[in-house]
């Protein structure tokens, strides 16, 4: 069974390999930020580019899989792997 950590993680990388620009404020969860460090640290890459936050006068992240083949591959095989280690 998922726990909420790991759900929301399967949601993020599944909009980032659609090809979804996503910003922390896309997810309502406690911290979003946490789940992109996670990605990162599974060696995907990320293209981040700081944008005005609509919520406040801030900025924000906006994040992209970065297009190189070899990262996809690595994104679609942590999701894999997520979406099996939850059954």
């Amino acid at each position: 069974m998922l726990n909420n950590k790991t759900s929301n993680l399967i949601k993020i990388l599944s909009d980032l390999i659609e090809g979804k620009s996503v910003t922390a404020l896309d997810y309502h969860v406690s911290n979003a930020n946490q789940y992109f460090k996670t990605i990162k640290d599974s060696g995907i890459e990320l293209t981040e580019q700081r944008i005005v936050n609509t919520h406040n006068k801030g900025r924000t992240k906006l994040r992209t899989l970065s297009h190189e083949l070899e990262n996809i591959q690595k994104a679609k095989d942590y999701l894999f792997n997520l979406q099996h280690k939850a059954q």
